[in-house]
């Protein structure tokens, strides 16, 4: 387990990642991480980081990964 510190930096609150916490998540200063509440209401179900500043099909086959399967559902109709 990774602890994080929530800091106030100014007038916002930021999450200080470890050099241990980067290297799990494969991050780099600049990536943006995105973090989403699981569906039973705990804390975390998911960590992705968006990668498509530096590759701008990237979010195009994202979509078609994650959606191939209805595509292909809709297309045998």
């Amino acid at each position: 387990m990774i602890a994080l510190k929530v800091e106030k930096i100014g007038d916002q609150i930021a999450v200080v990642l470890t050099e241990e916490a980067l290297e799990v998540l494969d991050l780099q200063v600049g990536c943006d991480l995105h973090l989403e509440r699981a569906g039973d209401g705990s804390v975390l179900c998911s960590v992705t980081q968006e990668t498509w500043v530096e590759d701008p099909h990237a979010r195009g086959r994202a979509f078609l990964k994650r959606y191939t399967k209805s595509l292909d559902r809709l297309t045998a109709s």
